[in-house]
């Protein structure tokens, strides 16, 4: 079989050499130019979560930034009272960006467009560094063109800074030994995944602790995750003095976690339940990172002819474990949804691009031969598929649901 050896790029160089702050600048331009597309074309907002996070941060912008801990509903769909469905941490971004003059009816759009291009950042540098930039641009553009990132291009929902912070977080942790700058990361990315998704960001809690298990297992980077999540335990508690200050007295963690676990654990522990819920998110595993998740069962295929591991890879293995991780860790919870889910989407493309550029050379030659224009084809790519997305919005608002669950 003919097969190509990824380099790494371990020692961080970068693919344009001195060209890199032209081409961050490149893309600072063509993020603006997707801001001012959902400024100036009408975008109406179709799902009930997008909708209320927006209203709630439209308002939260007029009021006091000390009080920003405790947003309102606002009676946005009749619901009144202190918000506390999600710690506000992705609100605050969006009612920063209104505060500084980005209009109201898009602010909660470019605060996506932000986590998009913060999450593409991240992709590029954690594939890169145990495949080298070519890898790094082909897991970019393949994560841009699958089903899960054209639904959520235009949303306020939370899903795209939770991808963020498990992408940014596991960069973090993986180069930690290295510097003190990668243990940053890892510390500032746990801390933003807790204010946006609250105890769900004990998924990159799991993750660190799987990855320490599978790669490490040496006491210093043990000790580091174990520090790292008590610090942002800390911020919490902090952030919850901060919030009985505002609201004179009221409690916001106990009464988030009653919320929630009301909400995740209706039926109590059914086994069977949760193993159709394995199978549902499998189901959603396959079509959302498509056609690049096919990869994986393709390589799979051929690498039991020739009698070769994939496991053997130290990234494709990451990516597999973290997939999996977070599929059964949501299978737990009796509520669904395909967003729950969305970090794993993200490294199943990973593990697939891997694969395909390793079966086919004449791919990695393809883009080593373009690597110099493939910032200018991003910057097409992803306006096309906004203006696409802005076009067929109404029509399109998702996709067909084949197993709503």
């Amino acid at each position: 079989m003919n097969l190509i050896k990824l380099q790494s790029n371990k020692e961080g160089r970068p693919l344009f050499g001195q060209q890199t702050s032209r081409i961050t600048l490149f893309l600072f331009f063509t993020y603006v130019i997707l801001c001012v597309f959902v400024s100036v074309f009408p975008y109406e907002i179709h799902d009930s979560d997008s909708s209320a996070y927006s209203s709630i941060a439209r308002k939260l912008a007029y009021q006091p930034i000390n009080t920003w801990c405790a947003p309102d509903w606002g009676g946005h769909g009749y619901n009144y009272g202190l918000f506390r469905e999600h710690p506000p941490g992705a609100l605050w971004i969006t009612a920063l960006f209104i505060r500084i003059g980005v209009p109201e009816s898009s602010a909660a759009f470019c605060a996506n467009f932000l986590y998009i291009f913060l999450s593409l950042y991240f992709i590029y540098l954690l594939t890169s560094y145990f495949g080298g930039p070519l890898l790094g641009w082909g897991a970019v553009f393949a994560y841009a063109f699958t089903p899960i990132f054209l639904q959520y291009l235009i949303r306020a929902n939370h899903e795209h800074p939770l991808n963020l912070a498990v992408i940014a977080g596991i960069y973090g942790l993986v180069r930690s030994e290295e510097s003190w700058k990668y243990k940053v990361i890892f510390v500032v990315s746990l801390i933003f995944a807790f204010f946006v998704k609250g105890i769900f960001a004990f998924i990159l809690t799991i993750l660190a602790l799987v990855y320490w298990i599978v790669f490490l297992r040496n006491r210093r980077t043990l000790l580091f995750i174990v520090l790292a999540n008590l610090f942002a335990l800390g911020i919490m508690f902090l952030f919850e003095l901060w919030y009985r200050q505002v609201t004179a007295g009221i409690g916001f963690w106990v009464n988030y976690i009653n919320l929630q676990s009301g909400r995740g654990v209706v039926t109590g522990f059914n086994p069977l339940r949760k193993i159709y819920n394995l199978i549902w998110y499998l189901g959603r595993a396959i079509w959302f990172p498509a056609p690049w998740v096919f990869f994986i069962f393709y390589g799979a295929y051929k690498w039991r002819k020739e009698k070769v591991s994939l496991l053997k890879d130290k990234l494709f293995k990451l990516s597999v474990i973290s997939a999996g991780c977070i599929i059964f860790w949501f299978s737990l919870f009796d509520r669904k949804a395909d967003r729950y889910i969305f970090p794993a989407y993200s490294f199943l493309v990973l593990a697939g691009v891997w694969v395909l550029l390793r079966l086919k050379p004449k791919l990695m030659r393809f883009l080593e031969k373009r690597k110099n224009m493939l910032p200018v084809y991003l910057s097409a790519v992803l306006i096309i598929f906004t203006l696409l997305r802005i076009l067929f919005h109404i029509r399109f608002y998702r996709f067909i649901n084949l197993w709503p669950g």
